[in-house]
């Protein structure tokens, strides 16, 4: 089963009566990949399309990266540029968001660049321009962990650290477009220098990059490591799959870099906590997804061993549950005010529009028109995907196990609620690892007999994604 595509079957234009049918898109240009996403003005994700970014090529090269990543996702649905009504982008620098300039890319050649003004020149549609951590935290206000809460600061941990303050639905930018720039705040007086600079800065110390130095620095001491057999004998690049399976398998220079990262994350954390003490504070980034599972432990403590109390509770740390969609959507909320159009507004919160489960027996669902003869996954951009058993088997040793891996699939896009259908006799179960994975995320969820699950999800109103076993 597969998404009926909705870009295709209702031509979405961004002057048509239908207004829930506008089209955005989202760009993301990170330090490995730039993405760019189709977005519909619930913040469902259509369709998207990432390209690597250049590595060591002028800023030419860094454009026609972006402007490959856009094309391409709009050839996927064959969607044209007056179909949009705004393109979003976020760059990890420092932007002025009034012109579209990019005043300063540390860890990229774009500085000096007009993006805003280049793409509005490709695209003839309103373009917002805003720093990539800013954007995620947007992003996880609008539709990600930090939904529910007022006030909310988002630490983005992958190539570099990137960050972002927002407040009451507004993003905090500073006098000089500067603010929120947690990854550049001085954690060691003349620590190791940064790819801003400066000295001891917090992204040199425990961002991916710093992190692939230390683990190089040791290896050419001598010390040993998996990572060496993972990357083929080249260590020039480290990425944070790897870091995984490293520690998964208890690799002992890995669990220990990771160890003091994860430390000086958590410092910093509760350094930010004094500082704007937010209602939370969500943690994404490519490192936090793959190595979270052993990171947050260690940060949980160090917030849990503060000293220095606030008056009420509050100010828990949360996983992005966006992922790496996160600053995508984030550039689409900025994308939607910049054409008066905020999601914060009322009037303009739009609800995503999902199809029903029609027919549940044992053994089959129908979701809209379409019948499956086999478990599925419903994500919260409505796309029907077959649940992969084979997760659940090798992990658990039973399919009626439900754990982080299947709930990391099903859970893209970050559903405000997930309902589990645990069979027609109840069998399946969440592990506990499971519950953590959700809670972290502040992803609600609902474990039910396979009939009561698909009650419940036709009958929800929020943004929601579904397990759903259809035997036993």
């Amino acid at each position: 089963m597969a998404k009926t595509n909705k870009a295709k079957t209702n031509k979405a234009k961004s002057n048509g009566k239908d207004e829930s049918q506008r089209l955005y898109v989202g760009v993301d240009v990170g330090g490995t990949k730039v993405q760019a996403s189709l977005v519909e003005e619930s913040g469902g994700i259509v369709t998207g399309q990432r390209c690597r970014t250049p590595r060591n090529g002028d800023s030419n090269a860094v454009i026609a990266a972006i402007d490959k990543a856009i094309d391409g996702a709009l050839a996927k649905v064959v969607v044209q540029a007056e179909d949009l009504t705004a393109v979003g982008i976020g760059i990890p620098g420092v932007v002025d968001p009034d012109t579209g300039n990019v005043v300063v890319t540390p860890n990229m050649s774009l500085t000096g660049v007009n993006i805003g003004e280049h793409l509005r020149q490709h695209f003839n549609v309103p373009v917002a321009v805003g720093n990539d951590g800013n954007l995620g935290a947007l992003g996880e206000r609008w539709l990600g962990a930090a939904r529910k809460a007022k006030s909310v600061l988002s630490i983005c941990v992958g190539t570099g650290i990137g960050s972002g303050f927002v407040q009451g639905g507004k993003l905090w930018r500073g006098a000089r477009e500067a603010a929120g720039e947690i990854g550049h705040i001085v954690m060691q007086i003349d620590g190791p220098e940064c790819g801003c600079g400066n000295r001891g800065c917090f992204e040199a110390i425990a961002g991916r990059s710093a992190i692939e130095r230390d683990i190089r620095r040791a290896v050419a001491g001598g010390r040993t490591t998996l990572l060496t057999e993972l990357g083929g004998g080249d260590l020039g690049q480290i990425r944070s799959g790897m870091l995984r399976k490293a520690l998964e398998a208890e690799d002992e220079l890995v669990t220990e870099i990771m160890g003091h990262a994860s430390r000086v994350i958590g410092a910093a954390c509760l350094t930010a906590r004094h500082l704007l003490d937010p209602e939370v504070i969500v943690l994404g980034g490519g490192v936090i997804e793959a190595c979270g599972e052993f990171m947050m432990p260690i940060i949980e403590q160090s917030i849990a061993d503060d000293r220095l109390p606030g008056a009420r509770g509050g100010g828990e740390v949360l996983i992005s549950a966006l992922g790496d969609d996160a600053v995508v959507l984030g550039a689409v909320a900025l994308g939607r005010i910049s054409a008066g159009r905020s999601p914060f507004k009322k009037g303009f919160a739009v609800k995503p529009v999902y199809q029903k489960i029609t027919r549940c027996e044992f053994g089959q669902i129908g979701v809209g028109p379409e019948t499956c003869q086999r478990d599925v996954y419903i994500r919260v951009n409505g796309e029907v995907k077959k649940r992969d058993k084979d997760l659940a088997k090798t992990k658990h040793g039973s399919s009626h196990v439900v754990g982080p891996d299947e709930l990391e699939k099903v859970c893209r896009g970050g559903p405000e609620v997930l309902m589990i259908g645990a069979g027609f006799s109840g069998l399946v179960e969440l592990t506990e690892p499971g519950r953590r994975f959700l809670d972290r995320r502040a992803i609600d969820h609902k474990l039910l007999p396979t009939p009561e699950a698909v009650k419940a999800y036709n009958k929800s109103k929020q943004r929601k994604a579904a397990l759903i076993h259809v035997t036993c």
